[in-house]
């Protein structure tokens, strides 16, 4: 325990930093979330190598049946929170909530933070960092808490946090069973382009017809 809080000390303290200071609701908080993911990426970045990254994708049988079956995982995390939870609780859910300049360059940034410096240092952080297999009760430790720093790290109330915990919960059980974060940081990136990207194309050609 003592080497565990010894080694996660900075990234549990730069959570909870970032915890407090979003709950001071700054005005721009695409802004806090950038700086947030950018420390994690350069805190965890040798966790992470891009050639080793590129030779994933020649592995269909370990990587790309695990991307297909986390993806459809995720997709199905998601219509249950949108169409069991949303619409059964009506009670503020503590998410953080990312506000940004309505111009191109804020686009840009939101792009690149919420697309793909969210899910690589998310991934990073509360899968690869904090997972360990030692053993059954180590393995079964960090796996629950892995999922509730990933769930403070997207909410701050009940209903947020159980959200969170579901949407989370694919990419541990894929990490758990794969041992393979580039399974899991594929699955995030494309359930974030999924997501965003029609919003992003949208807002653009809004800033572009003014």
């Amino acid at each position: 325990m003592k080497e565990f809080i010894k080694e996660f000390s900075f990234p549990i303290i730069w959570e909870l930093l970032f915890i407090g200071l979003f709950i001071m609701r700054p005005f721009k908080t695409l802004y806090l979330f950038f700086i947030y993911y950018l420390v994690l990426l350069v805190f965890f970045r040798e966790s992470f190598s891009f050639k080793e990254y590129k030779q994933s994708f020649k592995k269909f049988k370990s990587f790309w049946i695990p991307v297909i079956i986390t993806t459809i995982a995720a997709f199905a995390a998601y219509w249950v929170k949108v169409n069991l939870i949303q619409r059964n609780f009506f009670m503020l859910d503590g998410t953080y909530n990312i506000t940004w300049e309505n111009s191109y360059v804020g686009e840009a940034l939101y792009a690149l933070t919420i697309m793909f410096l969210g899910p690589i240092a998310s991934e990073l952080f509360y899968r690869k960092a904090l997972m360990r297999f030692d053993g059954p009760f180590p393995t079964v430790l960090s796996f629950v808490a892995g999922l509730v720093f990933c769930a403070f790290g997207s909410a701050y109330l009940p209903l947020g946090l159980a959200e969170a915990v579901l949407l989370a919960l694919p990419y541990a059980v894929a990490y758990l069973v794969t041992k393979n974060v580039y399974v899991t940081i594929t699955v995030h990136i494309l359930f974030m382009l999924y997501q965003h990207i029609p919003n992003i194309i949208y807002d653009v050609a809004r800033i572009s017809l003014r």
